[in-house]
């Protein structure tokens, strides 16, 4: 096996020509989609179902995704695809709690909702949180891999520098991506997203079966690191105790999918509600494709390059490694793929919020025209922000992996129970849910870092019977959880309840479990998306059953 092989013109054109055909479907499909805002926004409104699905999943993976999980797998082993696989526990919610008042009321952004159910004071503290987080994680972690990507791969060598040469990796992808999500807007960003799942599907499904048959196999892989095949950890475990994995739905789970910007925008822009149910069930079945796509080639790659200096080496290795001629080039716009999905629908989702949320409030006069134009102007420097941020990102040595978790972890908690209680419980209010954000970050704050300058010391310390369970981050995000949860509800009850016209519409009732009555009528049959969810829902719970069994009959 050559560590060390170089690629071929014939994987440059393939890499190269996908660049090409992605640039060229951006712009071909964007006709019209600057007339309105819902045009460019929203697409017209008219996605179809198997669009939306994709776009929500490649939206969420990108290049940084391939290379930690591949690592992560090499240390901890079959455990990190539950992050994708219990993606059906947030989605039954995001179906069936947030999605119906979503479509139904015609909402643009999650910012909006806020303001709706609760006050403007929580829509401005939303949408900067997200701007931030997306600026700082998802855009500039993005493009940072994406320049790692073009230097350590393709040997990019404009510069004797490394630092440089990873720098133009990262322009190289702020600019195409950038060209046709500003240009295009909705329209262009999903229908590209819709094309780069299936590269990346086809590129991804490559690496794991070469990666297993070199291993010897995957019988022989289980029987060589049978550990390395365990999803239940024990909760003391560093990294990925099953206390936080299958609670992990509280804070990040439903901040993340159920009111994150990037993702319920494609539900937004769907043709109606069964097209936005079905696309999140479609998704939810990628969901337990796309992580064997990391988790076998990172335990094969323990098998094949024991050795490694760094986890993170072990995709880079295998895919140099193992490819051959001509598929490297597939493989290789698979990653390309994944990157710019994740940066066009971030992209879109952030200029979204800084023209409705932000301009528009500030200037309720603006026309559909100068919504777009601002729409347009905002994506250029966020872009150019996320440049320059990445930029920095160059000369860090903190993992990015890493760096992103934390700053979901930090959003997420409070956000999730505001969100949740104002669709479910009408005697939660503004006051509380102000109260609960702001005090949710300061708590986490404290848990981990303390108040240095008071000589006060971070909360986890004076909890020694805690120890046990401190390294794990899903911990921390759980006992903020716990702890925003009382606040928002504590308050609420200590506070004037809101009133009636605040709330009307608003929670949940027992219409959201099924689709509207001309919807029902024209969606009905084996048409009906609560089957093929039940079959999605079934078909995790089978692969946690031999997960079970497996762990049982290596035990007995």
């Amino acid at each position: 096996m050559n560590e060390h092989a170089t690629l071929s013109i014939v994987d440059y054109c393939v890499f190269f020509g996908y660049i090409a055909l992605t640039l060229f479907l951006g712009f071909a499909v964007s006709r019209g989609a600057r007339r309105k805002m819902k045009d460019y926004f929203l697409g017209d409104k008219k996605l179809p179902w198997y669009v939306v699905g994709t776009s929500m999943v490649a939206g969420d993976i990108s290049s940084e995704t391939f290379i930690a999980n591949v690592g992560i797998a090499y240390q901890y082993g079959m455990v990190i695809a539950t992050t994708g696989w219990n993606s059906w526990i947030i989605y039954s919610i995001f179906l069936f709690v947030f999605l119906p008042y979503y479509v139904r009321s015609g909402l643009y952004t999650m910012p909006e909702f806020l303001e709706r159910r609760y006050n403007p004071t929580c829509r401005y503290l939303f949408a900067f949180s997200l701007v931030v987080g997306y600026l700082f994680t998802l855009l500039a972690g993005s493009l940072y891999a994406g320049g790692l990507f073009v230097e350590r791969i393709f040997e990019l060598r404009l510069s004797p520098d490394v630092n440089t040469n990873i720098a133009w990796g990262i322009v190289f992808f702020a600019v195409t991506t950038g060209a046709y999500t500003i240009y295009g807007g909705m329209k262009s960003s999903a229908w590209t997203d819709f094309m780069q799942m299936f590269v990346l599907l086809t590129a991804g499904i490559l690496l794991p079966i070469i990666a297993v048959r070199e291993a010897g196999g995957l019988s022989q892989l289980v029987h060589d690191y049978p550990d390395k095949f365990n999803i239940f950890l024990p909760p003391t475990h560093e990294r990925f105790p099953a206390t936080g994995v299958f609670t992990g739905f509280l804070s990040v789970g439903l901040w993340y999918t159920c009111s994150s910007q990037h993702i319920v925008q494609r539900v937004l822009s769907a043709k109606d509600e069964w097209h936005a149910r079905m696309g999140v069930v479609a998704a939810g079945y990628l969901r337990i494709i796309t992580p064997l796509f990391f988790v076998l080639p990172g335990i094969a790659a323990i098998k094949l390059f024991p050795h490694l200096e760094k986890p993170d080496q072990a995709y880079l290795v295998l895919v140099k490694s193992l490819i051959p001629t001509g598929l490297k080039g597939l493989v290789l716009a698979g990653m390309a793929a994944a990157l710019m999905a994740t940066v066009s629908t971030v992209l879109n989702a952030t200029s979204t919020m800084l023209t409705i949320d932000l301009y528009k409030k500030a200037r309720p006069a603006a026309g559909d025209r100068e919504q777009v134009i601002v729409g347009m102007i905002s994506g250029v420097v966020v872009l150019v922000i996320s440049v320059l941020i990445a930029f920095i990102y160059i000369t860090q040595k903190d993992s990015l992996f890493v760096l992103i978790q934390t700053v979901f972890f930090y959003i997420a908690p409070p956000f999730a129970v505001v969100f949740l209680l104002g669709l479910i419980w009408p005697r939660a209010n503004g006051p509380a849910a102000v109260v609960t954000i702001i005090s949710g970050f300061l708590f986490l704050l404290l848990l981990q870092k303390g108040v240095p300058l008071a000589g006060i010391p971070p909360l986890w310390n004076s909890i020694t019977w805690l120890t046990p369970y401190k390294k794990a981050y899903q911990h921390t995000a759980l006992l903020t959880w716990i702890f925003s949860m009382t606040v928002m509800i504590v308050t609420s009850l200590l506070t004037s309840p809101p009133p009636p016209e605040r709330i009307d519409g608003i929670i949940w009732n027992r219409s959201y479990l099924s689709l509207p009555p001309a919807e029902r009528l024209k969606y009905g049959g084996w048409k009906d998306f609560r089957i093929w969810w039940l079959l999605f829902v079934l078909s995790v719970l089978s692969i946690y059953g031999f997960f079970v069994w497996f762990n049982f009959f290596r035990a007995t």
